[in-house]
């Protein structure tokens, strides 16, 4: 019995919740901005989910949760100082922009998990120590922002929610869609990937995308054939939706193994004008007959 208390201390001990306002209940208010630090002039965390100990400094390592108590439910910066290494950040309520210093994920499969409704945002490096991340699941669907550029090696797996890739590069070595999930294109975007997957009943969308603007690349999708011609919209490129486009209109491109809707090439739209430029002229050399 008093193993299993030991243990169960241990693993409670391993989340630490935001937390600014010291032993009084809650995060500190509806926007509890402040530094994660793990210098003792901040101690911005409390092991206690409702925030009613002492606060603490950061240890690496740990599970942070956005944040204590409910009272943290509007926009806040958090302001990273230096390299933060961490397992897994959930969100519960509000939403948090994670600002300058590095977010290392040091956790061999680390999580990110965002309540519905609510928004945490990487204005800040990110980095795992594997390359490998998972994000959302059926119970946090919320929204996850990559403002910045990203390269990870590993495994970048979309269990659930959204997936706001707001800079301008980015670059996994496996994406697997494993629960229904949204990304969205939201600037100029290139997302580079070497392998992809979709599990079998689930919907990937593509929110704001723009062709000749925005470019999803994947050299390798399990089950797919790259041909827009003749595949376009079969499974499972059916299982991606491009806003504007119905499921039957994806398709993976043999040319440069882009993912995209079966809008024509340049080239197709070069013979589409020529085809309505001699049709003109041919009726107007019967109208002038």
């Amino acid at each position: 019995m008093v193993l299993f208390c030991l243990l169960a201390g241990a693993t409670s001990a391993q989340t630490l919740y935001w937390d600014i306002s010291g032993k009084a209940a809650g995060a500190g208010g509806a926007t509890p901005s402040s530094t994660w630090s793990t210098s003792a002039a901040n101690k911005n965390w409390s092991s206690n989910s409702g925030g009613t100990v002492a606060t603490v400094t950061w240890t690496s390592g740990r599970d942070a949760v956005f944040s204590a108590g409910t009272d943290a439910t509007g926009a806040y910066t958090v302001t990273v100082s230096g390299t933060q290494n961490v397992s897994s950040i959930t969100v519960e309520e509000g939403n948090p922009t994670l600002g300058t210093g590095v977010i290392n994920f040091s956790d061999p499969t680390p999580d990110i998990l965002v309540t519905s409704g609510s928004t945490l945002t990487f204005g800040n490096a990110l980095t795992s120590s594997t390359g490998n991340l998972r994000l959302g699941s059926a119970s946090f669907t919320g929204t996850t922002v990559f403002a910045s550029d990203l390269s990870l090696a590993g495994t970048v797996t979309l269990a659930g929610g959204t997936l706001q890739l707001s800079g301008t590069s980015y670059t996994f070595g496996t994406l697997n869609i494993t629960g229904n999930s949204t990304i969205d294109f939201a600037g100029v975007t290139t997302l580079n990937l070497t392998n992809f997957s979709i599990s079998a009943g689930v919907t990937l969308n593509i929110l704001n995308w723009t062709a000749a603007s925005d470019y999803f690349y994947t050299t390798n999708w399990t089950g797919a054939t790259p041909d827009l011609r003749d595949n376009l919209g079969a499974t499972p490129m059916s299982q991606v939706v491009f806003s504007g486009f119905s499921a039957n209109q994806t398709g993976w491109d043999s040319f440069d193994k882009q993912i995209r809707p079966g809008v024509p090439e340049p080239s197709t739209y070069g013979a589409l004008l020529v085809g309505a430029l001699t049709a003109f002229f041919a009726w107007r050399r019967r109208a002038r007959a």
